[in-house]
């Protein structure tokens, strides 16, 4: 049977398919739980036969091929033998070779062992010669009165080079001469700590340079230099201690010590009446503090430290040809001396005054109540320490700029946190020094004298005088008389009359209006006393606190000027209410003059000749300035003030003159007395009638103007950059027949309203507009009633009007 008919009988049987690898174990299961025992049994008797006869029919098949392995497997156990026993030659080849190399390497290395502890003992016997060599010297060199500690500190460091990984120990040859040696180390270590010691003190360089290449040549450098800063950090600390030490400070002389005296472990108090000798030691054991103990601790390590930017020396005592200094040679975080020092000692300040603060109400009101006093102390101590090192070398002082570089920060800055403390307290008292007496003389409803005011300006220059210490206190100390300003005008403003009362302009001053004028006249003088502190005060007050205190000073000038605004307002608007009864007034009578005498007979024109409304005008801006304004102390701002209601006022005068109609010659000679008498009544409302610059000019110009026919006014320069074409159109109307209506009349507005269509539209372009309309519908009615010739006043006008067009286009483009 084939091998696919065996293997699909067993694949498609389910009994036999369980026992392949794939069948399922829950379905394998099932069958064979179906299947009785002997069914089973049977079931697998015949499946081995199947098995059986495959097999046999296999070995049938292949026969000659198992024949022909079976004969290469007696070979291969052939040569398997033959290479077992060249394995075996080949040990014992190798056997007789290594019996042959063992013995010379055997003596080879006893031989090395052997030159080696030669060598050690060489090098031994060298270092002991040496080292017994320079004992003797550093004995000859520490010998009488005046050794050389330097030099003996080479040799020491010399033997310590000999005795680095070797052990002496044992050598009896040299027990003698460690002991000495020990002993000269001690001597040169106390003799250059007492020559360190001795140089810092005197601040003699030279004795510290000797005692720091001593201490480099024993390998202590930066020990010592640790210590040196420990000894200073706790000399620095005890003096701190002492300074603020409250037994101390309580204790009186004589007498009185003992009575006063309390009992053990309890410090004495200062009583009600010692207060003040209180606080008399505590600022001279303070100012002790910080010019003496604390200063000269810094000097010390400040030439300490300029010593060490100095180049190394070698044995010769020449300097070295490369930029190693002595402070390389000491670690990072410890080599900026000065620095480290000064964190010190701002930390121990900080904690020391906080702590006596705390522990003493009487130290605390001390140093809270005067702490500019504490400032300049510290500052002081802060600019004498910086001015160390102005006398050594450019070398020595760029080097130590370097490391203070490398830092990343200012040796001797000033530390805030230290009387940040004290100056937050003594700013609360100060501002509440400034602000109560603000608060004091306006709580009643009159205006405060000036004699209150000079209670403050006092209180304003003892604080800022005070502050001059620290541009930094000066400064903060400005902002807080800003804010005493800002109140004093704050209160100011809660006590001005806004109402009616304070804008009238008919009777005589009203208890409001004098009111207001008194509020203004106390800012002012407030102002004036303020800027003449800080005036005063200019060569040593900062520039940003002036600043601040000036910046203040203008709120007083605002509300100055908030309560002159609106009476001025009402000003200008009477003074409109009598420019507009210019209409009112005949200008149509001829003139007796001859025209050839017109402009003779202007000139002689005077007040006699001027109207009505003009002299009512010149008697109010006199009155109204001497009744309302010139109370006003501060009068170059009210003038500044009172120049745009005199600009108005030529402004509505010079509109409302060229509205005139009809004006004849007679007219035009009272028309320019008027135009004369003009100047006469805004005189009051400025200092110089130059400062109304083009209102002023354009009056001065348009008078000549009323003499002119209408082509010669066409052909004056002045028109344009002077007087606006519109205002020249305007006036040309009354040269015109009564057909040619103007601008308001054609548009049925009242004169009034006309006025406030000007205001309103200040654009050149827009007055030429409305004037064309006039022009325009002058035109269309003389074409109605079939008339074919214009007056002679129109063409000019037309001509006019175009130009006017033109310049007001090029000025919109240059805009």
């Amino acid at each position: 049977m084939p091998d696919t008919d065996i293997w699909t009988i067993i694949n498609q049987d389910e009994f036999y398919k369980q026992f392949l690898g794939n069948a399922e174990g829950v379905k394998s299961d099932a069958i064979t739980q179906s299947l009785a025992v002997a069914d089973q049994l049977k079931k697998l008797t015949e499946g081995i036969t199947l098995l059986d006869k495959e097999l046999q029919g296999q070995v049938l098949a292949n026969h000659e091929d198992l024949l022909s392995q079976a004969t290469w497997v007696e070979k291969l156990e052939s040569v398997l033998s033959v290479m077992q026993t060249h394995v075996q030659c080949l040990l014992s080849a190798v056997e007789r070779l290594r019996t042959k190399i063992i013995e010379p390497f055997n003596k080879i290395e006893l031989q090395t062992v052997m030159l080696s502890r030669l060598h050690a003992t060489s090098d031994l016997l060298r270092r002991v010669a040496r080292i017994q060599h320079l004992s003797r010297r550093i004995g000859a060199q520490m010998q009488g009165s005046n050794p050389d500690i330097t030099k003996a500190a080479q040799s020491l460091n010399e033997l310590t080079h000999l005795s680095e990984d070797v052990d002496f120990s044992g050598l009896e040859v040299l027990e003698e001469d460690q002991h000495s040696i020990r002993n000269y180390r001690i001597e040169i270590e106390r003799q250059a700590k007492l020559l360190l010691t001795q140089g810092m003190q005197t601040q003699n360089s030279s004795q510290i340079e000797m005692a720091v290449q001593v201490f480099y040549n024993l390998g202590s450098l930066e020990i010592i230099v640790t210590h040196i800063l420990e000894t200073a950090e706790k000399n620095i600390k005890q003096s701190i201690k002492e300074a603020l030490d409250l037994q101390m400070l309580s204790q009186t002389s004589g007498i009185d010590s003992i009575k006063s005296r309390g009992g053990p472990g309890r410090a004495a108090m200062p009583s009600p009446g010692n207060t003040a000798n209180f606080r008399s030691r505590l600022w001279t054991a303070l100012e002790h503090l910080f010019d003496t103990s604390i200063y000269l601790e810094c000097c010390q390590v400040e030439l300490l430290q300029k010593v060490l930017t100095k180049k190394l020396k070698g044995d010769s005592g020449i300097l070295s040809q490369n930029m190693t200094c002595y402070i390389h040679l000491i670690s990072e975080e410890k080599r900026y001396l000065s620095a480290n020092l000064w964190k010190a000692i701002n930390e121990l300040l900080s904690h020391e005054l906080a702590q006596a603060a705390q522990g003493s109400m009487f130290v605390k009101q001390a140093l809270e109540g005067e702490y500019p006093k504490f400032l300049r102390l510290y500052l002081d101590m802060c600019k004498r320490i910086q001015t160390i090192g102005n006398n050594t070398d450019h070398t020595e002082t760029s080097l130590i700029r370097g490391i203070e570089q490398e830092s990343g920060q200012n040796t001797y800055s000033i530390n805030r946190e230290v009387v940040s403390q004290f100056e937050n307290a003594y700013l609360s008292r100060s501002v509440s020094r400034l602000l109560d007496p603000v608060q004091l003389m306006f709580s009643g409803d009159a205006v405060p004298p000036h004699e209150e005011v000079d209670s403050l300006i006092r209180t304003i220059t003892s604080e800022l005088s005070v502050s001059l210490v620290d541009a930094s206190l000066s400064r903060t100390v400005a902002k807080n008389i800003s804010k005493t300003v800002r109140l004093f005008c704050l209160k100011c403003e809660q006590m001005i009359i806004t109402d009616g009362e304070a804008t009238q302009v008919i009777d005589s001053c009203t208890p409001g209006q004098i009111l207001n004028v008194s509020i203004a006249n106390l800012l002012h003088y407030l102002n004036r006393q303020v800027g003449r502190v800080t005036a005063n005060m200019k060569s040593s007050l900062s520039s940003e606190a002036a600043n601040i205190i000036h910046e203040s000073l203008c709120n007083t000038d605002k509300l100055i000027q908030n309560i002159a605004t609106p009476l001025l307002a009402s000003i200008s608007d009477a003074i409109e209410a009598i420019i507009l009864t210019m209409h009112n007034e005949d200008y149509s009578m001829s003139g007796d003059v001859p025209e050839s005498d017109i402009n003779v007979a202007s000139k002689k024109s005077d007040a006699t000749q001027c109207s009505l409304y003009m002299k009512e005008l010149q008697g109010f801006t006199s009155r109204t300035v001497s009744n309302y304004l010139a109370p006003f102390h501060n009068q170059d701002l009210i003038m500044k003030c009172s120049i745009p209601v005199a600009c108005r006022c030529i402004e509505l005068f010079v509109n409302h003159a060229c509205l005139v109609r009809p004006l004849g010659d007679g007219g035009r000679i009272k028309l320019a007395a008027d135009f004369n008498q003009m100047e006469v009544a805004v005189a009051p409302l400025c200092r110089q009638t130059s400062e109304l610059s083009r209102q002023y000019r354009m009056l001065r110009s348009l008078r000549p103007l009323l003499f002119l026919t209408p082509e010669k006014v066409a052909e004056s320069p002045v028109l344009g950059d002077v007087i606006p074409y519109s205002l020249v159109l305007l006036s040309m109307f009354s040269h015109g027949p009564s057909e040619l209506l103007s601008p308001h009349q054609s548009a049925n507005w009242s004169v009034s309203r006309f006025s406030q269509w000007l205001d309103s539209h200040p654009s050149e372009r827009e007055r030429l507009d409305l004037m064309g309309g006039a022009l325009e519908r002058y035109q269309q009615s003389v074409r109605q009633r079939g008339g074919t010739t214009f007056h002679a006043v129109y063409p000019v006008m037309i001509t006019l009007l175009e130009r006017g067009m033109s310049y007001a286009a090029n000025n919109n483009d240059k805009k």
